[in-house]
């Protein structure tokens, strides 16, 4: 092997393809306008934020209870989540109003306060009429979800205060020295204030979000799919660089001239190839930065972190496999143009079904077993387990070792087919 051969491949290729308007589309536009698309439409600067609902009321409520239907809408009207307002609160006069707002889709719902509203509350159970709307099948569910937690934990309030209330008149008659020997020996009014406790919130659960550090905003969802889009790129950029190798040089009519010149075939592989991977490193590189600092991206790098650098690695290892996979689809191609279109096809495909720009998760079973087979996958998801999950290097380095074996083992079933292909050309 030549290296002045491979310095001149190198050369050629980088040129060609940096005056190519149609490959920079594909190999940097293209996944820029899907993370700008992504940025500012899909996961908007408002994401993450508590969602405010647009709320009717209908107040039939006229006594004079603590706790009647003007104490209610004040609840509403005070109601945050994480600094939010719930609930923008407007005043119907009557239901058929209230319930056309919403079919209409001026409101997310309605609330229809019923008369004896308060004095039910004190003396036993109200009723309360609650309206959903339904723009679509996610809104609602949102809707519901909103207003049922909001509901359930007003009635647990009043149900304490109730419980508090009636305690006050049993300890005035509940005989002092009385104890429940099957409820631990308890006194009579320990076991009473359970007991009701029980009755209006038998399980008393607590919630906690878990989730990795980096996950918790807006800005670190981004940087997961900013890696989506540089692994989307990959697919089909290595796949075409791959493909068209040998068929662009013979369309071109210069597969001849350079194998006549003192340039080997492997001289023409190894500097393909080492261009093809400049070409991608520059582009993700260009997406990270595109990512962090237009988009808002949170990207975790520490240069000394020894398992940060293993996602540099990854991210070569996924350029020579994608170029290997692109030097098996050579063997299909007829010309070049042929390649190219193959290689953006299967790439997209996989992009969308293999977890490189949606999460497995999303998607059916089925279509998981395309990302638990596919090689490329693997790099994606340990090169977010390093910057996005944080995952050390013991843990990362398995998978390393799986993805390089991968690569070995594609890349060199693709020389087989480049040089089958090569000796294909010069025969016919």
């Amino acid at each position: 092997m030549r290296w002045c051969a491979v310095k001149a491949f190198i050369s050629k290729e980088l040129k060609l393809n940096f005056r190519s308007k149609a490959n920079l589309f594909w190999i940097f536009a293209w996944p820029a306008i899907w993370l700008l698309m992504t940025a500012f439409i899909f996961i908007p600067p408002s994401s993450g934020q508590p969602l405010t609902l647009n709320l009717g009321v209908v107040n039939h409520d006229a006594s004079l209870s603590p706790v009647n239907g003007t104490f209610f809408i004040k609840i509403l009207n005070e109601t945050t989540y994480q600094g939010t307002k719930l609930f923008d609160v407007i005043i119907y006069e009557d239901e058929s109003a209230l319930i056309d707002a919403i079919k209409h889709g001026r409101l997310d719902g309605g609330v229809v306060i019923p008369e004896k509203f308060g004095e039910d509350i004190l003396i036993g159970q109200t009723n309360l009429t609650v309206y959903v709307g339904v723009k679509d099948e996610y809104s609602a569910q949102l809707v519901e979800s909103i207003l049922k937690a909001f509901i359930n934990e007003l009635n647990e309030e009043i149900s304490r205060r109730k419980i508090n209330e009636t305690m006050e008149y049993v300890e005035l008659y509940a005989p002092r020295n009385l104890t429940i020997p099957y409820a631990g020996n308890r006194s009579f009014l320990e076991f009473m204030r359970s007991w009701m406790l029980g009755i209006a919130s038998p399980i008393n659960a607590t919630f906690k979000q878990v989730k990795p550090s980096v996950l918790m905003d807006r800005e670190s969802t981004l940087g997961w799919f900013t890696f989506g889009a540089l692994g989307m790129s990959m697919l089909y950029s290595g796949l075409s660089l791959g493909s068209t190798m040998i068929v662009e040089e013979r369309d071109k009519g210069t597969l001849r001239r350079i194998l006549a010149s003192p340039a080997s075939p492997t001289d023409m592989l190894v500097g393909k190839t080492i261009s093809g991977i400049i070409i991608l490193g520059i582009m993700s590189v260009v997406l990270v930065l595109m990512g962090v600092y237009v988009c808002g991206a949170k990207i975790i790098w520490n240069p000394l972190n020894p398992a940060h650098w293993l996602a540099i690695l990854l991210l070569i290892l996924l350029a020579v496999m994608m170029i290997g996979l692109g030097l098996l689809l050579s063997l299909f191609a007829r010309d070049a143009k042929t390649a190219a279109n193959l290689s953006v096809i299967i790439g997209l495909l996989l992009s969308f079904t293999a977890g490189i720009w949606f999460p497995a998760w999303w998607l059916p079973n089925w279509m998981r077993i395309i990302g638990e087979l596919f090689p490329g996958s693997w790099a994606l998801e340990t090169i977010r387990s390093i910057l996005i999950y944080e995952a050390k290097l013991a843990e990362a380095l398995p998978s390393v070792l799986k993805v390089l074996t991968a690569t070995a083992a594609i890349y060199a079933l693709g020389i087989v087919i480049y040089r089958l292909v090569l000796r294909k050309y010069v025969e016919s």
